[in-house]
C-alpha cells in the first residue's frame, strides 16, 4: 500500500497489513481529524502538520519508540498512523464501491452539521455564520472541505472497524467474529484454536465473553420502601395498607401470595400469574416491569455480568453469585458448573483456577476470610408464614385495647417486627414452607380451617423455649398447608438438599419452576426488596429439562443438548430468526434464545441483538491486542499470514507494552471484583452484630417477634411490663 522506502520498509505483511496493523494502532482514537497526515517516500511513515504549524516526520520504528515512552502518545502519533492506514485502504481501487458511500454519508454529516448551525441561531439569538464556526472548531476544521474530510475519515474508520468484527480479521465470511469473541474460540479449515491465546511474548489470554463475564439472564420484581432507610438492620419501618391498598406491606405480603398461586385467603389461583404478570402489576422498577421483570440497566437489557461494576448494588448482583457458586448444587455440580463455577466465587485469588483457590490476605475483623464468610453464611430462609404474618398485621398500629404503645413508637408494630425479622436481610434467601409464631393468631388459617398453620406457628415458638431476648426462631417450623400450595411443588432438593433439615421441603419457585431469590438492597434513591428469577444460568451449558418424578415436577441440567434446549453459545446467538444461521433443534424448529425472549417480531430480535453485540464488542479493553497478536502471529488465517517485523526491537518492544497493558486491565478488574466482595460480607457481618439479640431494651437490636405476638393479646406477660423485653421507654 506504501510505496519505497515507507512503511513496508519496516513491516511487511503477506496479507492484511493495513486492517491488522490500524487495528492495534486504534485502542484509542482521538485524532484532532483536521490535521491531515501524509505519506511521504523519503523514509517516514508520514508527515503531518499540527495545530500550531509545526511539520513533523516519523519513521515506523520512532513513532513505536516514542509511544512506548509515553503512552499519552496514543491519542497524537499513533492516531496519525492509525489514519493513514484507514485511508488508504479504503483508497485502493477494490474498496472504490464502499468509498463512494461513504463519501455519500460524509456529505450528509456536513449538510447535518449546517441543519444545526441554521437551528442553533434561530434558538439563540445568534447567526449562523456563528454558530457554524462553533461547529468547525468543535473538529479543528477552518472550512467545510476539512469538515467533509472529518466527516468521511469517522465514517471510513466505523466501517474499518465492523469490516473486522464481521469476520474477525480472516475475510471468511462464514465466520462470525462477534460469536468467536463471545465463544473465545476460532474454528479455521475445521481446526479450533483459542481466539485469544495467552503467550510469553504477548502476555495473559481471554477466554472468550462467556467465560470472562459469566453472563446471567436475569428478572426481578422491585418491591419499594418509600420510609425504609439504608443501613437500619433492626427497627426499619414500612408503610401500612393504606386508603385504597397497594401500602408496602401489602404489597410485600401479597406478591408472595400470588407467586405462590394462592390469593389473600390461601385459596388456590385458577390461573396462576406468571412472573412477568407480577412484575407489570407489583414491581416499582417502572422500566424492568414493563418487560416482564427483565433487569434494565445503563449498560444491557436482561443480563447481568462481571463488568457492571456500577449498574448493580452488591446485594443483588453478588448475591446471586453467591447462590449459584455456594449453594445451588445443581448448577455448580455439573461439569460445566465445575468447571467455571470459580469465575464467580467469592474471596478466591486473582488467577484461581478452582474454588480452592482462596484469597488467605482478604480476611474480616473476625479472622475468617471473605469466602470462610459467604461458605458459612449459607442461604438466608424467610418461611411463607411471615407473608402471610404481614398480611394480616399489615394496618394494625394499637393493640386490642386501643392503645399506641410504646411512645407510639413504629419499631413495635407488629408489620414492622416481622418485616425487620424475616425481610430485612441483606443476604440472599428463599422462601420456604414454614409457619412462625405470628400465624398462631391467624384469623385467615381460622377462615379456612387448617389448624395445622397454628400448630406449625405453635412449635416456631417452642423452639426459643419462652426466652425470646436471648433466643429467636428465624426459621420457622414446616406446615404440611404451605407445603402443598402450588408455588412448593416444583422439586428443588438437589438445589438447595439442606432446607428444612430432614423435610427436605422445596423452597418457593414461580409458575416457569423457577427458584425465587429474594434480597433486601438499596441505594441513595431507592431502598427494597428484590425478587430475582434466573432465566438463564451461566453455569447451565446446556440447559434444563423438566422430569416428572413421584408426582413431583423437577428440572435437570442437561449433561448434553437434548429435549430442543439451546447450549450457553446459541442461547446467546447474535442471529435473528430471519437468518439462516439461527440456532434450530434436531428437527428444523428455531431454538428459543436471549433475542426472541421477548417475542418474535423483527424489531424485537434486532434491538435485543444488537445489544447484545454491542456488550460482547466492548467487554474487553484488550480485544484489540489479542486482535493484532494473532495477525502478528499468523493464527487468524488459514494460510498462515502474518505481520512480521524487520526489527526485532520494535516487536519485543510492542509485545512488552502488550503484556502490561492486559496485566494492568487484569489487575484493575480483579481489585473491583475483590473489593466488592469485601464491602459485602462487610455489611453482612455488622448486619449479624445488629441482629444479635441480648439487649433487655431492645433499644438498637432486632425486637423479638413475641413482642408482636403479645402485641394483640389484652392481657400481655411480663415481657411488655416496666423493662420486660418488649418495653420501650422514649425517655
Amino acid at each position: 500500500m506504501f510505496g519505497k522506502g515507507g512503511f513496508e520498509s519496516t513491516l511487511m505483511n503477506k496479507k492484511r497489513s493495513a486492517l491488522g496493523l490500524a487495528l492495534l494502532l486504534g485502542v484509542t482514537v482521538g485524532l484532532s481529524a483536521c490535521n491531515y497526515p501524509t505519506e511521504t517516500t523519503d523514509g517516514s511513515v508520514l508527515t503531518y502538520t499540527d495545530a500550531q504549524g509545526n511539520r513533523v516526520s516519523y519513521t515506523a520504528e520512532q513513532l513505536l519508540d516514542d509511544y512506548l515512552g509515553n503512552g499519552s502518545s496514543l491519542s497524537t502519533e499513533f492516531d496519525r498512523v492509525y489514519e493513514v492506514l484507514v485511508r488508504n485502504y479504503y483508497n485502493d481501487p477494490s474498496q472504490a464501491s464502499v468509498l463512494k458511500t461513504l463519501e455519500d454519508k460524509a456529505r450528509a454529516d456536513v449538510i447535518t452539521d449546517k441543519q444545526t448551525a441554521t437551528s442553533n441561531a434561530s434558538s439563540n439569538g445568534t447567526s449562523f455564520e456563528q454558530e457554524w464556526q462553533t461547529i468547525l472548531n468543535s473538529h479543528d476544521c477552518d472550512n467545510a472541505d476539512e469538515l467533509y474530510q472529518y466527516h468521511l475519515y469517522q465514517e471510513e474508520q466505523s466501517r474499518f472497524l465492523d469490516d473486522f468484527y464481521a469476520t474477525f480479521g480472516t475475510g471468511d465470511s462464514s465466520i462470525n467474529g462477534t460469536e468467536v469473541m463471545r465463544d473465545g474460540e476460532l474454528t479455521i479449515d475445521g481446526e479450533t484454536r483459542a481466539a485469544f491465546p495467552a503467550s510469553e511474548e504477548w502476555g495473559r489470554g481471554d477466554a472468550g465473553y462467556l467465560k470472562e463475564q459469566m453472563p446471567y439472564h436475569i428478572r426481578h420484581i422491585l418491591i419499594k420502601l418509600t420510609s425504609a432507610t439504608s443501613g437500619n438492620f433492626t427497627q426499619d419501618t414500612i408503610t401500612e395498607t393504606g386508603e385504597n391498598g397497594g401500602g408496602e406491606a401489602t404489597n410485600l405480603a401479597t406478591l408472595i401470595l400470588r407467586l405462590a398461586g394462592v390469593n389473600e385467603r390461601l385459596q388456590t389461583l385458577t390461573n396462576r400469574p406468571t412472573f412477568s404478570q407480577l412484575a407489570a402489576q407489583f414491581s416499582g422498577d417502572t422500566g424492568s416491569a414493563a418487560n416482564g421483570g427483565e433487569l434494565s440497566t445503563d449498560s444491557s437489557t436482561g443480563l447481568m455480568t462481571k463488568v457492571m461494576e456500577s449498574d448493580l448494588v452488591n446485594e443483588f448482583k453478588l448475591g446471586i453469585y453467591a447462590y449459584e457458586s455456594l449453594y445451588n448444587q445443581r448448577e455448580k455440580a455439573t461439569a460445566y458448573g465445575s468447571e467455571n463455577v470459580y469465575r464467580i466465587t467469592p474471596g478466591l485469588t486473582e488467577d484461581a483456577t478452582s474454588t480452592a483457590d482462596v484469597d488467605a490476605t482478604q480476611t474480616l475483623s473476625n479472622d475468617k476470610t471473605v469466602h470462610e464468610f459467604f461458605v458459612e453464611e449459607g442461604i438466608g430462609t424467610i418461611p411463607f408464614g411471615a407473608a402471610l404474618a404481614l398480611l394480616e398485621n399489615s394496618d394494625v398500629d394499637t393493640d386490642v385495647n386501643g392503645n399506641k404503645v410504646n411512645d407510639n413508637n413504629a419499631a413495635f408494630y407488629p408489620r414492622n417486627i416481622i418485616f425487620n425479622k424475616y425481610f430485612n436481610k441483606h443476604n440472599v434467601c428463599v422462601i420456604t414452607p414454614n409457619a412462625i409464631e405470628m400465624n398462631t393468631l391467624s384469623q385467615i388459617a381460622t377462615t379456612i380451617g387448617s389448624n395445622d398453620i397454628v400448630t406449625a406457628g405453635q412449635r416456631a415458638a417452642n423452639t426459643v423455649g419462652g426466652n425470646y431476648v436471648t433466643g429467636e426462631n428465624y426459621e420457622g417450623a414446616h406446615s404440611d398447608f404451605f407445603a402443598s400450595l402450588p408455588g412448593f411443588q416444583v422439586d428443588t432438593t438437589d438445589i438447595l438438599p439442606g432446607i428444612n433439615g430432614d423435610k427436605k421441603d422445596n423452597v418457593l419457585t414461580n409458575s416457569e419452576g423457577q427458584v425465587v431469590l429474594v434480597v433486601r438492597a438499596g441505594t441513595d434513591s431507592y431502598q427494597g426488596v428484590h425478587f430475582i428469577v434466573i432465566n438463564r444460568s451461566a453455569l447451565s451449558k446446556y440447559g434444563l429439562s423438566a422430569q416428572t418424578n413421584e408426582g413431583k415436577t423437577e428440572y435437570v441440567e442437561n449433561t448434553e443438548q437434548t429435549n430442543g434446549t439451546a447450549t450457553l453459545n446459541q442461547y446467546y446467538t447474535t442471529y435473528t430468526t430471519s437468518s439462516s444461521s439461527y440456532p434450530k433443534d434436531s428437527e428444523g424448529k428455531n431454538l428459543q434464545t436471549f433475542v426472541t425472549y421477548q417475542g418474535t417480531q423483527t424489531s424485537t430480535q434486532n434491538t435485543r441483538s444488537s445489544n447484545l453485540v454491542s456488550e460482547i464488542r466492548g467487554y474487553n479493553k484488550n480485544l484489540t491486542s489479542f486482535q493484532f497478536q494473532s495477525l502478528v502471529d499468523g493464527t487468524s488465517s488459514s494460510d498462515g499470514a502474518k505481520i512480521e517485523f524487520a526489527d526485532a526491537g520494535v516487536q519485543k518492544n510492542l509485545e512488552t507494552y502488550v503484556r502490561t497493558s492486559r496485566q494492568s486491565t487484569t489487575d484493575d478488574n480483579f481489585d473491583t471484583w475483590k473489593n466488592n466482595w469485601l464491602t459485602y460480607a462487610e455489611l453482612l457481618q455488622a448486619q449479624e452484630e445488629a441482629r444479635s439479640l441480648g439487649s433487655s431494651t431492645m433499644t438498637g437490636t432486632l425486637i423479638s417477634e413475641h413482642c408482636a405476638v403479645q402485641y394483640g393479646q389484652a392481657a400481655k406477660d411480663a415481657t411488655w411490663t416496666n423493662n420486660g423485653a418488649c418495653y420501650y421507654d422514649a425517655n
